[in-house]
């Protein structure tokens, strides 16, 4: 029986920053991220990290290639092919239900864990984004505690869209209206998906574009992205937030958490949640 293999990417790093990339390489579509150690069978080189990133096709694999090559510039990055050692299917066992007060996310080869609870279908597909992820949880939390409260607007924009979780879970939570922008089409194609399999697909409007591309403004505007992109885009996503409405923000690591505030004048703090090194902070724009 001939091998079967899947274009994939390798990286060398420091233990220090593979927790970040692994978040980076999920984000660039990666379906699976393997750990190489010093502890693993498969050894890398004392003190330093190997992660081996596989994609579902060669084009999905060349684009992060490409966006790894720009966004870390000097790294260890490499081509390779992953040999299908029951990796292919192994790493669905590495998503878990989500399960939130008042709702629970699962992938469709999972069985809802509790009755009773409001149930989100994801199927990441080659989208970033099923919940399982600290930052997307975190955004879970604070949409689910707005609801609870009574305080949750009837529309919102989902910057950064992944795989539509944030906008479907706010629909059915009780938003009327989200709109999600994402700069990968494979986001797009996943959310339109996604959307119509939990039901709200006249609820939840997708586009291709940057924060640049939004117009309008939005009582509440959601961005799970990462430090480098509201370096860039702070402004812009801030251009779209209505006065006296709130921005949630999420992709940091707890050290990067106050230069990212720093990046909104004219908005004041509200809570911050962590989670697992991570953090997600919610800001409100002036009147």
């Amino acid at each position: 029986m001939r091998e079967q293999r899947f274009p994939g990417v390798s990286i060398v790093t420091s233990e220090d920053h593979a927790s970040e990339l692994i978040w980076v390489l999920q984000d660039l579509g990666a379906s699976a991220v393997e750990t190489r150690d010093e502890t693993t069978m498969t050894s890398a080189r004392t003190g330093s990290v190997m992660l081996i990133a596989g994609f579902a096709d060669s084009n999905a694999r060349d684009r992060a290639l490409n966006a790894l090559q720009e966004k870390l510039p000097g790294s260890k990055i490499t081509s390779v092919d992953v040999s299908d050692d029951g990796w292919s299917a192994g790493w669905r066992s590495f998503f878990e239900p989500v399960v939130l007060a008042t709702m629970q996310v699962i992938t469709p080869w999972m069985d809802p864990p509790e009755p009773g609870l409001t149930t989100i279908v994801i199927d990441p597909g080659q989208a970033f984004g099923t919940g399982g992820h600290a930052t997307t949880r975190m955004v879970l939390r604070m949409l689910e505690s707005r609801a609870m409260e009574g305080r949750l607007p009837s529309e919102m924009a989902d910057v950064g869209v992944g795989s539509g979780i944030l906008s479907i879970a706010a629909v059915k939570l009780g938003v009327k209206r989200a709109m999600g922008i994402d700069i990968d089409e494979e986001s797009m194609i996943a959310t339109r998906e996604n959307a119509a399999a939990n039901g709200v697909e006249g609820d939840v409007e997708v586009y291709l574009g940057t924060p640049r591309d939004i117009t309008g403004e939005w009582p509440l505007v959601v961005a799970n992205i990462d430090i480098s992109t509201f370096q860039q885009h702070a402004g812009d996503i801030a251009a779209i937030v209505a006065p006296g409405g709130e921005v949630l923000l999420s992709g940091l690591l707890v050290d990067q958490l106050e230069e990212c505030v720093g990046l909104w004048p004219g908005f004041e703090r509200g809570g911050v949640l962590e989670d697992d090194g991570w953090a997600a902070v919610s800001l409100r724009r002036a009147r």
